[in-house]
């Protein structure tokens, strides 16, 4: 019988290093079929039209592996784990980990696993080092029932130990932002209106919270005392803000980039003409004080954070944003379906609040989008349970009511955009 050429140097080989050549193969074979599966489409209608069970997700052989390892919370999300929580280890690759485990988790939740690796896999010069202590955040998780009660399929990716470091400093950082935040005579705002009523209001409602407060009626006189003295914020009214084509805010974003402002307007569409001058934003007509003060605080954290930490307090958003959209309309479709082909962005589409819990609690979410034409009276009550359940997801509402706003604002929306939606709007608070 004829052997292949490929073969004749294996059979010269000694015992050892065909066992180095097999370990090698296998691992080149699991590389290979990974780079060419199919992946996911970027846009996902959930609950799925025929759903996969979780054992025929995937018929690849290496996820026949049964590796018993411990997991570690690292960084905490909602999740109540004990020191060390038993998990088996189904697979194994560059990427990440996939093991079920009967401990409950959350998607986001950052875990130490440690494991070792069986004596087949080990006798390679790929995997030298038995023992093995990776980080994984998690971004997928899968309940199933067993005899032995509810257990969780767990999809976690690999990351550097540098990253666990940063995230734990973005807790510190977090942690000092808040209480910088209740020292209120440390921001000094400056009031600049041609409207003396709604001027005097302002300030008299800022000095009763402890701000360090200025008011000036004229374009000139805020300029010159921005010069002279350190202001944190500008709060203006859109009459005076556009007058001479909106000189107020040209020349305070050009002189001084690092000052937060503030606009009342009247309408959505005086908030489309100031976006292009990067105002921070804005307060609706006749605001009550509940909404400034959580306009003036959601500013306060974006500029703390450039101060203190040099950086924005929104994350870098550059690519891999997964987006779940409470909406059935098909313009939202089109914009984010548009710029997830650019950024890479994951869409999840659900019609109802009880698919919207569904997949927050089975993926990593980093965005939501609130369409409040779905939610109705539950849209609030989402919102108050997305803070309390994931606080750092940041979550958007889109209304045809912009007097609505203070109320989501109050239940823990971060932004609201009032229909008809732009593409430039939602791509703005995204990015």
């Amino acid at each position: 019988m004829q052997v292949e050429s490929w073969k004749e140097p294996l059979l010269k080989l000694p015992l050892d290093e065909l066992k180095k050549a097999q370990c090698f193969v296998t691992d080149l074979i699991q590389t290979l079929a990974t780079l060419h599966t199919k992946t996911e489409g970027s846009i996902v209608i959930f609950p799925p039209e025929d759903p996969l069970k979780i054992e025929e997700r995937r018929r690849d052989k290496r996820f026949d592996m049964e590796i018993e390892g411990v997991c570690s919370l690292v960084k905490k999300q909602e999740s109540e784990v004990s020191k060390e929580s038993p998990v088996i280890i189904r697979d194994i690759s560059k990427r990440g980990l996939r093991f079920v485990t009967s401990q409950s988790l959350m998607p986001s939740d950052v875990l130490v696993v440690t494991f070792q690796l069986p004596a087949t896999i080990v006798a390679g010069a790929i995997y030298k080092n038995p023992q093995k202590k990776v980080y994984v955040e998690i971004r997928r998780i899968r309940e199933f029932p067993t005899p032995e009660g509810i257990k969780y399929d767990v999809g976690a990716q690999s990351i550097e130990s540098e990253r666990v470091i940063e995230l734990l400093k973005e807790e510190e950082n977090r942690a000092q932002v808040n209480k910088r935040l209740a020292l209120k005579g440390d921001t000094r705002i400056l009031i600049a209106s041609i409207k003396e009523t709604q001027a005097k209001r302002l300030e008299e409602f800022l000095l009763k919270q402890g701000y360090v407060v200025h008011t000036v009626r004229q374009k000139q006189q805020a300029i010159a005392l921005l010069r002279k003295n350190k202001f944190d914020i500008v709060v203006s009214d859109i009459d005076t803000a556009k007058i001479n084509e909106f000189e107020l805010l040209k020349d305070i974003k050009m002189e001084f980039p690092n000052v937060g402002v503030i606009v009342e307007i009247d309408t959505m569409v005086d908030w489309k003409n100031i976006l292009s001058w990067e105002v921070d934003n804005y307060l609706t007509k006749n605001f009550n004080d509940e909404e400034f003060n959580i306009i003036l605080e959601s500013v306060q954290k974006k500029l703390l954070y450039k101060s203190m930490f040099g950086v924005d307090f929104k994350k870098s958003r550059l690519e891999g944003l997964n987006i779940l959209v409470l909406s059935k309309k098909e313009v939202i479709k089109k914009i984010l379906g548009s710029a997830s082909k650019e950024r890479g962005l994951k869409l999840f589409f659900v019609d109802d609040t009880t698919s919207a819990r569904t997949v927050l609690k089975g993926y990593k979410i980093d965005f939501i989008i609130v369409d409040s034409e779905i939610t109705g009276p539950e849209g609030c009550q989402l919102l108050v349970n997305i803070k309390k359940d994931f606080p750092h997801i940041e979550t958007l509402v889109i209304s045809q009511n912009l007097q609505a706003r203070c109320d989501f604002l109050v239940s823990g929306a971060d932004n609201f955009i009032v229909e008809p939606i732009e593409s430039q709007e939602i791509l703005a608070v995204l990015c």
